[in-house]
């Protein structure tokens, strides 16, 4: 059914247990896992106003090691190995849809980022747009609300 599964981590909760079931997936159906962390765009007054460009690129540098740490975590923690690790910037949504259409993966994991109401849609949905983009499956870790 499925062979490789792209997720996409952030270091968000949902992400985290984006990890967990992609993992888990992968172990029980043993597939090939890959990675992606997308860098979204920063406005360039945010960039001016608020840091410099070089200690931008200083905190993703820091965050892509903390990604790489979370990971390698998993993969001690499942047994896998990550067979491929994608750093993309963009748009989030469509650099994972064109990734997982470049590299032919049948499966996108990525998880729920909990926002909902007039947050949720200022901040664009990640996940409904992959849904909508995607040309293979698409499975969206959620946390169980506090009612179940």
């Amino acid at each position: 059914m499925y062979s490789k599964i792209l997720i996409a981590y952030d270091r968000s909760k949902g992400a985290k247990l984006a990890i967990e079931e992609g993992f888990y997936l992968a172990k029980t159906l043993d597939c090939k896992v890959g990675i992606i962390w997308v860098v979204p765009p920063i406005p360039y007054y945010a960039i001016t106003l608020v840091i410099e460009h070089e200690e931008e690129e200083e905190g993703e540098k820091t965050f892509f090691k903390e990604i790489k740490k979370d990971i390698e975590e998993a993969e001690k923690k499942w047994g896998l190995k990550v067979s491929e690790f994608y750093k993309r910037y963009g748009h989030p949504a469509l650099e994972i849809v064109y990734c997982a259409n470049e590299n032919h993966y049948d499966l996108i994991i990525l998880g729920h980022s909990g926002y909902s109401g007039a947050l949720g849609r200022a901040l664009g949905s990640t996940a409904a747009r992959v849904t909508e983009e995607a040309s293979c499956s698409v499975l969206i870790a959620r946390h169980p609300s506090p009612e179940h």
